[in-house]
């Protein structure tokens, strides 16, 4: 199991520099190349103190729009040989009008869309097609087979006024629309161009027209639907627990309004507890496991969970026997050991910190629960098996004696959570039992 969410993807600086400077590929093309999350990416580039594209840097290297390939072989071949009108070659092409003529010119196929033929056009029918119908003068150039400066000038004839940039966009989203798209469906201006062909300056001005309220930047880069926490302290405190013991909390940016919780364990169980702790309350990532068969999990919560970025004892919060053995039950489920050992029920609580430990050891004493002092090893400046360097030593309480454990084990019951360490708490509870039924106690 990795302590407090260790990232065990390691990327070579210089590697990262070639993947995201030089070549600049997306972080998640780069995730992509290591099998894991975009914010394990994003955790090196911060770590190597690698400047992160800027979103307007984002969109011009990768925006929506790709470019059509157009060859001039072919265009010259539909436009000269089949001499198919401009709208048919952009149906082929599924790009408008304007692109085809562009293309033409720049290939220097043709510049004379007319051909040289006299266009005869009425008032009319212009006005019919300009003013009622909206059409663009590029597609009424393609209708008459000519080019869009002779429209201009016809327009100018017939004292056609020239639509405004506003009145150009009119086809617009209506505020309800606009709202389900917006607000409801929480659909990017970018995303609600590329998907119903409104301009991001028109859906931006008619957002500020219907008083929509407009995202921030770091609300513009939620990507998940997210639910506020339920603000229940049992469920809080044991929250506290559980993240000081195996989750790594962040935010990715600073302004950012997504809390990011993750962790990487080889424990089936240890995943589906971090699951269902969250799953009601943000979107969720798991990767496929490794070659170690570790699993990473990843979680997307809103601002109400800002209270586990926080990595201090929230001791305020946890001084009634409610929420501290809530609080204990969440680290036990991360840290803590409930088993059988030669016959006898043991508990036992490991972690790096030792404020936690004296914390828990101190307030298991108010509750008449005594437990050993701490033990700490000596492996500060090893190798694990997993070829880390331990940074500290570890420290570890522990309890075997009966009465201690049976009441400690009875408080923790109604808040562990973690299936495995709830069958492991039952057996020991029974194994006391047995063993005071034998003593006749």
């Amino acid at each position: 199991m990795a302590r407090g969410g260790k990232i065990n993807i390691v990327i070579k600086k210089g590697d990262l520099e070639t993947f995201y400077l030089k070549e600049k590929l997306p972080i998640s093309k780069i995730a992509k190349k290591y099998k894991c999350s975009k914010n394990t990416i994003c955790y090196w580039l911060i770590k190597y103190n690698i400047k992160q594209r800027t979103a307007s840097e984002s969109m011009k290297l990768f925006g929506n729009r790709k470019p059509i390939n157009i060859s001039k072989e072919k265009l010259n071949y539909l436009y000269k040989i089949k001499k198919l009108p401009i709208s048919k070659i952009a149906e082929e092409f599924k790009c408008k009008n304007s692109t085809i003529i562009d293309r033409l010119r720049k290939y220097n196929i043709t510049n004379e869309f007319s051909n040289n033929k006299m266009i005869s056009i009425d008032k009319k029918t212009l006005k019919k097609l300009y003013v009622n119908k909206k059409l663009g003068t590029y597609e009424i150039a393609d209708i008459f087979g000519c080019c869009q400066a002779t429209i201009w000038k016809k327009l100018k004839e017939f004292n056609i006024d020239r639509r405004t940039p506003q009145e150009l966009n009119s086809n617009v989203p209506s505020k309800s629309l606009l709202k389900k798209l917006y607000i409801n469906n929480k659909l990017s201006t970018w995303e609600i161009e590329k998907r119903y062909r409104y301009s991001r300056s028109t859906i931006y001005r008619k957002l500020k027209e219907y008083k929509i309220k407009i995202r921030n930047r770091a609300q513009s880069h939620i990507t998940y639907k997210t639910a506020n926490f339920n603000g229940n302290l049992i469920d809080k405190s044991y929250l506290i627990g559980f993240r000081l013991g195996d989750l790594r909390v962040r935010k990715i940016w600073k302004n950012s309004e997504v809390i990011h919780v993750d962790c990487g364990s080889t424990i089936k169980e240890q995943i589906d507890l971090i699951y269902n702790l969250f799953k009601d309350y943000g979107h969720i990532w798991i990767s496929e496991p490794n070659k170690k068969n570790k699993v990473q999990i990843e979680c997307h919560l809103n601002p109400t969970f800002d209270f586990l970025l926080n990595k201090s004892i929230p001791y305020k919060l946890l001084n009634n026997n409610k929420t501290f053995f809530a609080f204990l039950a969440g680290f036990t489920d991360a840290e803590g050991n409930i088993g059988i050992n030669h016959n006898q029920a043991v508990y036992q609580l490991g972690n790096y910190n030792k404020e936690i430990l004296i914390f828990i050891k101190n307030g298991l004493k108010r509750y008449d629960i005594g437990v050993n002092g701490i033990y700490e090893s000596k492996n500060k400046g090893k190798y694990n098996n997993q070829g880390y360097i331990y940074n500290d030593n570890y420290k570890q309480i522990s309890t075997v004696k009966k009465d201690n454990l049976l009441k400690l084990l009875n408080n923790l019951k109604p808040y562990i959570k973690h299936e495995r360490k709830v069958r492991d708490l039952n057996l020991a509870i029974a194994n006391i039992n047995e063993r005071n039924k034998k003593l006749g106690v």
